[in-house]
């Protein structure tokens, strides 16, 4: 695992973007396709280990441009964007998708994760709480392979990771541009999540979809169009 860039012909501001849950970014190419129309796009894929917030945040500061760029977290990935937005200079601009700066859940909820194992969950509960009604067939049955092939060990790592996070006095920190994507029909990241974003960096551009959690999915082209004029502005 590590990253895939692809390259544009024009010399706009780059984007590194970080995958959700699932680590690899293999549901992300349409979007990845969409931005590299205009951008050089690295996307960073996470290995199949079971590895810490503070792991997987030194892996991307490891592979991120050598370049000013702007870093794009979806879900999982949002605190970890966070992280490299507040630490790294080259950092022009921070976008959140359907992210959070602290989970929803409560932390001592955190040793359910252990129990927890996708392939034990019905198929249509999954797509219903990432998908929503949206979705084309070929997006649900790669989210289902992608699913499957994530080890119980990393599946149970990240979800505990995220139920502990809480980067908001980090995001405090960050003094680049930023904008947060959220899904209307998101039924896996509150609200309430998006305010205390906006409260800890009252300059935060907010765009609202009609989409479910997974909107850099259902609606690639309506996020990459946001996306790609965000960037525009960041020069």
């Amino acid at each position: 695992m590590g990253y895939k860039e692809c390259m544009s012909g024009a010399e706009n501001i780059a984007i590194a973007v970080l995958p959700g849950m699932d680590g690899s970014g293999l549901l992300l190419t349409d979007l990845v396709k969409r931005l590299a129309l205009q951008r050089p796009v690295r996307l960073i894929s996470y290995p199949n280990e079971p590895l810490s917030y503070d792991d997987l945040t030194q892996f991307v500061v490891e592979r991120i441009p050598d370049r000013r760029f702007a870093i794009l977290g979806e879900s999982f990935s949002g605190p970890i964007a966070i992280e490299v937005a507040a630490t790294q200079p080259s950092v022009a601009g921070l976008i959140l998708a359907s992210s959070f700066a602290r989970h929803p859940i409560a932390k001592q909820f955190a040793p359910l994760a252990g129990m927890l194992n996708l392939r034990w969950v019905p198929t249509r509960i999954v797509e219903a709480a990432l998908l929503g009604s949206a979705g084309e067939p070929d997006l649900r049955e790669s989210l289902g392979r992608v699913l499957a092939e994530i080890p119980h060990a990393v599946v149970t790592a990240r979800f505990r990771e995220g139920l502990r996070v809480d980067k908001r006095e980090r995001l405090r920190a960050v003094s680049c541009p930023m904008l947060c994507l959220r899904g209307r029909f998101d039924r896996l990241v509150r609200k309430s999540r998006l305010n205390e974003i906006t409260s800890s960096h009252p300059n935060c551009q907010v765009r609202v979809l009609d989409a479910p959690h997974m909107l850099l999915e259902t609606h690639a082209a309506e996020a990459a169009i946001t996306i790609n004029h965000f960037c525009d502005q960041l020069g």
